[in-house]
């Protein structure tokens, strides 16, 4: 197993979850532009919960 290592500070939070919405995207379109096959880890990333570090990077990327 991978080992989880980042999560997003509370700014981090907030200042995603206002991108996500200028985009008007679902928890779905963004693990499809992430490549993720389920949307469990954004839903980590958006409860600032650890998740890879690949994928952190890919989320802070597409947003």
């Amino acid at each position: 197993m991978v080992k989880r290592s980042l999560q997003a500070s509370l700014n981090g939070i907030q200042e995603a979850k206002r991108a996500f919405a200028r985009k008007g995207w679902t928890q779905d379109n963004l693990a499809g532009e992430v490549n993720l096959k389920t949307r469990q880890p954004i839903w980590r990333f958006f409860s600032g919960r650890p998740v890879e570090r690949h994928t952190f990077i890919e989320i802070c990327l597409v947003l």
